[in-house]
């Protein structure tokens, strides 16, 4: 994870006056090191807290303390690295305002199911028994939990879950998923010769290049059916075809693939290089048939 540079200094400025003083450190005091108002430092150390990096004492003599692991994130910065990014909850499939600071997954061989532990930043007021969750994916592991709420320890703000589903996403980039090689169309092409490529490789969509080669839209089966029926049938390509078509480099995650083909509601991208060059095409089935390879052997294995 990439702490941003004003909350590292931040932190760096709590882990010297910590050092110096040898006590909590208060917001006006961190303020005053950093030339910024009070409000702000105590908006910017929420953000340290939930990543336990800092913690609050209370009582007269409060104030905030580095924690092991925020001392070490300003010794060795290399610790950032291995940070927990907090996670948003998904409460009854809507959006939180609730983060889970730490995932622990218990009874894995337990015939009786998996059970996680998260550690939650925010209200738990919505955490109620029987509530139906679902956090990640991590950034390391990459692991995607849903199931319910069993019970709720409001002391030590940790949320029992009962593990319906249990997702490990693998790292795949695009170039391993990906059709590579696709055959194009240029936006003059008569849209008629496009139809009889489609029909003949059973494929659904081909690219769009310009005189240049690079990319500028894409042309489906079912612009070619809106031309039938409109009985333009002298049309070009340029006519009809997808002018926004999302794109994706080769090194793409499989996991902003999924998010770029359900967040554009499109079955497929083009994966295009630094010049904008179609290099391959992912779709939705690409994706699903790869993960579906990981789950059965190899032939002759």
């Amino acid at each position: 994870m990439a702490l941003s540079s004003s909350l590292f200094e931040l932190l760096v400025a709590i882990v010297q006056l910590y050092e110096a003083y040898k006590r909590p450190v208060t917001s006006s005091e961190i303020a005053e090191r950093l030339n910024k108002s009070d409000g702000t430092v105590r908006n910017s150390v929420a953000a340290l807290k939930a990543l336990g990096l800092v913690e609050a004492r209370t009582g007269p003599n409060g104030g905030y303390v580095p924690t092991v692991k925020g001392l070490e994130c300003v010794r060795s910065p290399q610790a950032l690295e291995r940070l927990w990014e907090p996670l948003q909850l998904v409460v009854d499939d809507a959006p939180s305002r609730v983060y889970a600071v730490e995932l622990d997954l218990v009874g894995l061989t337990d015939p009786t199911g998996v059970k996680a532990i998260l550690r939650i930043a925010g209200s738990l007021h919505n955490l109620r028994e029987g509530v139906r969750v679902r956090v990640g994916p991590t950034s390391w592991s990459r692991i995607l939990v849903t199931g319910r709420v069993r019970s709720v320890d409001y002391r030590r703000r940790e949320v029992l879950i009962s593990v319906d589903s249990l997702v490990a996403v693998p790292r795949i980039t695009a170039s391993e998923v990906m059709t590579p090689s696709p055959i194009v169309a240029r936006e003059d092409d008569e849209l008629r010769a496009v139809a009889e490529v489609l029909l003949a490789k059973g494929i659904r969509a081909l690219p769009v290049v310009n005189s240049e080669g690079r990319l500028c839209g894409i042309v489906t089966a079912s612009n070619v059916a809106e031309a039938y029926l409109a009985r333009d049938f002298n049309a070009k390509v340029r006519d009809y075809m997808e002018r926004s078509v999302p794109t994706i480099r080769p090194d793409a995650d499989i996991l902003d693939i999924m998010r770029i083909l359900a967040s554009k509601k499109t079955g497929r991208a083009v994966v295009v290089d630094e010049n904008a060059e179609p290099k391959g095409i992912v779709t939705r089935t690409d994706v699903l048939n790869k993960l579906a390879r990981l789950t059965s052997p190899e032939p002759g294995s």
